[in-house]
């Protein structure tokens, strides 16, 4: 049976117009953390451009596993993920914090 993750209201905020989709958070991450190849704690998921009202529309997804990334802001509240994201696509925090920057941005939120 699958449970929830209680992260104490931890949020991975992702800016699907800004991220390219450089795999660049899913490198720091394995960096950081130095996990084997058979696991991914994060994984950027790559998908075809295409346009919405004449606007190109990116969509590349981070899946992140929120425990473990709660844990690392916890240990550093500026991790290696978000702060060497090239197109500062990428926020993580409390989720009051992340909420507060969504407001009129294309983004998709995860929650734990």
């Amino acid at each position: 049976m699958k449970q929830k993750v209680n992260a104490g209201g931890f949020a991975m905020l992702v800016d699907l117009d800004a991220c390219t989709g450089c795999y660049g958070c899913e490198a720091a991450c394995r960096e950081t953390h130095r996990y084997g190849y058979d696991e991914d704690w994060m994984r950027v998921i790559r998908r075809d451009p295409f346009y919405v009202d004449g606007k190109l529309r990116q969509y590349h997804m981070v899946a992140p596993v929120l425990d473990k990334c709660a844990a690392c802001y916890a240990a550093d509240p500026n991790p290696l993920c978000a702060t060497g994201c090239p197109a500062a696509a990428l926020v993580v925090g409390p989720i009051e914090q992340v909420l507060k920057q969504v407001p009129g941005r294309h983004v998709a939120v995860f929650t734990a």
